[in-house]
């Protein structure tokens, strides 16, 4: 009787840390960029093994965010790379909810800094007409040329290639010049290529100005939760930072990425574990009451 009381307690307890899981996940549905739990849950009939298998990487669904170019998405494999202003600490994150702050930097909605590598100023000059409204830049393909598209030509014009470096990756400045309302005093537009590259628009120049540091690792499971899933910290299972370079992974600009808990799979997984817990909250009162039983007996 000790063992059938021992087996649902622990399936209790189980299903219980499988309840607040699958709660976490639906209370992050909500919350753009944030990463679902994975867990797996077991051999119920001997009490239950609840294992956490990390969190889901899969993509979340896009949402348009037009006309706001400090919103960002990765579309594919990495996070961005943001750093804590007073603790000087570093995290990670699939959220790109940032804006300009007071001071002119590219922040979270927190405050955290975001990270990105300086670049000299390659240029491209638009022919034709002016458009009113920029579209995207688009990311520099392995030819370093990329199509920009005229909306009053329809003509195909490309990009020259970005910058090279010219400093350590560290803080976004893009501040308006309140003399004359222009991004850093000289660019009337700001857009973000799917390269990762800031480039801004001065009259008819397209100028690169920096390469936001979106990152990679080896063991994403690795990472520390921060907040919510939604900030990592980098520790010694996940391994150092490597820096996005290939074509799987783009950064589309005036949009967010949903969180990826899938709500329907969420609520039938929460309807499960609650029958396995009142399951086992039945046969441990059955166990109780067969053991008082036996008590009086002997008595």
């Amino acid at each position: 009787m000790n063992k059938v009381q021992h087996i649902s307690q622990n399936a209790t307890l189980n299903s219980v840390e499988m309840i607040n899981s699958i709660s976490s996940n639906i209370y992050g549905y909500a919350n753009n960029g944030h990463r679902a739990k994975r867990f797996k849950f077991s051999d119920y009939a001997s009490g239950g093994q609840f294992k956490s298998n990390g969190y889901s990487w899969a993509q979340g669904k896009q949402e348009p965010r037009f006309g706001e170019w400090t919103k960002m998405m990765i579309k594919g494999r990495g996070l961005f790379e943001v750093q804590d202003p007073k603790s000087r600490e570093t995290y990670y994150t699939r959220l790109g909810d940032f804006h300009l702050n007071a001071t002119g930097f590219l922040v979270s909605s927190e405050g955290l800094k975001v990270q990105a590598i300086p670049l000299a100023a390659g240029v491209t000059k638009l022919q034709g007409p002016l458009p009113g409204d920029l579209s995207s830049y688009k990311r520099i393909d392995p030819n370093l040329v990329d199509p920009y598209n005229n909306p009053y030509t329809n003509n195909r014009q490309r990009l020259n290639p970005a910058g090279n470096p010219i400093a350590a990756s560290g803080e976004v400045f893009l501040g308006l010049d309140p003399r004359n309302g222009r991004y850093l005093g000289k660019f009337d537009e700001i857009k973000v290529g799917e390269d990762g590259v800031i480039y801004g628009r001065d009259g008819r120049n397209i100028v690169s100005l920096y390469r936001l540091k979106v990152v990679d690792f080896n063991n994403l499971n690795g990472l520390q939760d921060i907040k919510d899933g939604v900030y990592y910290k980098a520790t010694d299972r996940s391994g150092m930072p490597i820096m996005k370079t290939n074509t799987d992974t783009v950064v589309i600009g005036e949009a967010l990425e949903k969180s990826n808990s899938w709500i329907k799979v969420e609520a039938h997984a929460l309807t499960d574990a609650q029958r396995y817990f009142q399951s086992a909250s039945q046969i441990h009162k059955l166990a109780d009451k067969i053991s008082g039983t036996a008590i009086e007996m002997i008595q």
